[in-house]
């Protein structure tokens, strides 16, 4: 196992000190926004409007990374059961949650992607189960974390539950579909421990998240999740998945088409788990495969002229060599440089 390294969080809770009374929120839900205002205002929608009889037991807070203004945003700010906040940049998934936890004064916390549909009862259903889950002490150790089933838009199942990587692991997941290749199907259909839960739809107790600093804000977008279940797992937490409740997921990473700046999202994202929290060698093996990847894509771009991908493979593998130094930051502004490119900074 590779030595624990600093973690890099700035969650700092704003409330967890207020006295608990019968009007404090339950759950507060977390949506972090990037340019999908309609599908942010369509999910608060769905959260605020329903006939629950939980609906005064939940806050909304939408944390938004410096999106390009919209009408929608003003909708938001004018509603009284919605908190919203703007960040001046776009620092990444991480970041986005940990300041929305930040702004929250519910004892749960559910972070949800905005490209989320709820199923009909979803608030009562979540509110129940936070209760319930109080009192679980089925697990061996306290539930810190907790996931629901996820299905894709023809309903079919979106499997979001995996075990934690390992370089064999990611090497045979390669034979597999990208729809599979980093999750395993639940056995029955009953709440039960799993190592992570993705998330797009994930509770969290904010004991749990207070122990653990918050999210790893050294993931700008990917393997957050499986960090902080691998953190709360090492911290005496339980995480586990529970199917009572369901959400429709519509757009997520293994459906869709991977873009070069996407590919060194989770290159980074990948490198910098196996940094964290796998053995040296692992690392290490993982990086020369990656800078391999890297290395071949950008000989194949520049022989059919396609400069920008060429340049992407090329921030891959310097960016690879930086943590292979020792220098997550200069990592990190590589990746950065690529976010820029295709606008996703400023």
């Amino acid at each position: 196992m590779a030595a624990a390294l600093p973690v890099a969080v700035r969650f700092r809770p704003a409330r967890c000190s207020l006295r608990r009374t019968a009007t404090t929120p339950l759950v507060s839900v977390v949506i972090v926004n990037y340019r999908r205002w309609e599908e942010t205002a369509a999910l608060v929608d769905q959260l605020i409007h329903g006939q629950h009889i939980y609906r005064d037991r939940i806050e909304v807070i939408v944390i938004d990374n410096a999106s390009p203004n919209s009408p929608i945003e003003d909708q938001l700010r004018g509603n009284s059961r919605v908190k919203l906040k703007r960040l001046a940049e776009n620092r990444g998934f991480s970041a986005g949650v940990n300041a929305g936890c930040a702004e929250s004064g519910a004892d749960w916390i559910l972070v949800l992607n905005p490209d989320v549909i709820l199923c009909p009862g979803f608030v009562d259903l979540l509110c129940a189960a936070a209760l319930d889950v109080d009192e679980d002490a089925r697990h061996g150790a306290p539930v810190g974390i907790v996931g629901f089933q996820l299905r894709n838009r023809d309903g079919s199942r979106q499997l979001s539950t995996g075990l934690f990587p390992s370089l064999p692991r990611m090497l045979l997941g390669l034979l597999k579909p990208r729809q599979t290749r980093k999750y395993f199907d639940t056995e029955n259909n009953d709440r039960q421990r799993v190592p992570w839960v993705t998330g797009s739809c994930m509770l969290l107790r904010r004991q749990c998240l207070e122990n653990l600093g918050g999210f790893d804000e050294d993931y700008f977008l990917y393997y957050e999740d499986v960090d902080v279940c691998r953190r709360a797992e090492d911290q005496g937490w339980s995480v586990c998945y529970d199917p009572a409740l369901e959400a429709v997921h519509l757009d997520p990473l293994q459906n869709r088409l991977l873009t070069g700046t996407m590919r060194a999202v989770t290159r980074h994202a990948s490198l910098t788990y196996f940094r964290k929290h796998r053995s040296s060698w692992s690392f290490w093996g993982l990086a020369q495969i990656v800078r391999l990847e890297a290395r071949l894509r950008r000989l194949w771009f520049r022989w059919n002229k396609k400069d920008q991908e060429a340049w992407i493979a090329e921030q891959m593998d310097a960016l690879c060599a930086a943590l292979l130094r020792g220098q997550p930051r200069e990592a990190r502004r590589l990746l950065e440089q690529v976010l820029q490119a295709a606008g996703m900074k400023a």
